[in-house]
């Protein structure tokens, strides 16, 4: 019996990990891009309703040398432009790459990479 409430008491833990591990894209829908804002509908939980979230995508995204990276309030849109979304998850932009002699560089990121649902929410 203590063998069985130890495993109960892993649950939670358990539906975590393998919630964390899913693509925002498996659980959102209607995804759509618009300037640095990204906007979906995204399930609750696994049997939830939907609803619809916003996200500004300069709180995920950073440019290092030319090429689009997950990071915290990287602010990209300061040294990218011409960002689209491609397909549902792909965002592509022209990025400033000092290093490699050129004003700008395409780049672009699979937004599954960086972008979760938190129980409906969008997040980093």
């Amino acid at each position: 019996m203590q063998f069985f409430m130890k495993c109960l008491a892993l649950l939670p833990l358990l539906t975590v990990a393998v919630s964390g591990a899913s693509k925002f894209a498996d659980t959102c829908q209607n995804i759509q891009g618009r300037g640095t804002q990204i906007r979906a509908d995204c399930r609750e939980n696994e049997h939830g309703q939907y609803r619809t979230s916003t996200l500004d995508l300069n709180r995920c995204l950073k440019n290092n040398k030319g090429d689009l990276n997950c990071g915290k309030n990287g602010d990209f849109t300061a040294s990218c432009i011409n960002c689209s979304l491609r397909g549902h998850t792909e965002l592509e932009c022209m990025c400033r790459n000092v290093k490699e002699g050129h004003p700008y560089a395409p780049a672009h990121i699979d937004l599954n990479k960086c972008i979760s649902n938190n129980h409906g929410e969008l997040g980093c």
